[in-house]
């Protein structure tokens, strides 16, 4: 029980950091591009995979890592999410296509959109697409265990590891 509580303790802090730089990363950055279903239909650039824990109660966070595949080539980077909107705890994993992506430094960056999704026990299932400021769309499907309901906006900063 203890672990849970400094978990949840660790993933408001991410959030309450996140946020600021989320809002402000967004007023910096170009217009988001208007996505067609043609756009959506292309072959990906690159891929991801990742993990990931989330706790939310209407407003949330989370942390996890994953790896980009480029190009032949993996990069690995890690990520912290605030959310509006759903409640619960989950266990996340997921992979995702990654569109509009010329080079792999545009990958790093925040990351907005809407998702939904539903958690109980091990049957939970999401998919969510998000846009950086930089153009790069990625479209996420993950699986995850807890008990959890997703209905709302989340913001992704995701951090390139060196």
């Amino acid at each position: 029980m203890h672990s849970t509580s400094v978990t949840r303790g660790l993933l408001l802090s991410a959030l309450i950091a996140a946020l600021p730089q989320m809002a402000l990363a967004q007023q910096q950055g170009t217009p988001p591009k208007t996505i067609t279903a043609q756009d959506m239909a292309k072959a990906p650039d690159a891929t991801i995979d990742f993990e990931a824990s989330q706790f939310r109660l209407i407003l949330g966070g989370g942390s996890g890592e994953g790896n980009l595949r480029f190009k032949g080539k993996s990069y690995p980077f890690t990520m912290k999410a605030g959310s509006v909107g759903g409640a619960g705890y989950t266990d996340v994993k997921g992979t995702g296509d990654v569109r509009f992506l010329k080079q792999v430094e545009d990958f790093a960056g925040t990351y907005t959109g809407v998702g939904a999704g539903a958690a109980l026990g091990e049957s939970g299932k999401g998919a969510s697409t998000f846009q950086n400021q930089k153009g790069v769309v990625v479209s996420v499907r993950s699986t995850s265990q807890g008990a959890a309901l997703n209905m709302g906006a989340s913001g992704i900063v995701v951090t390139l590891k060196k």
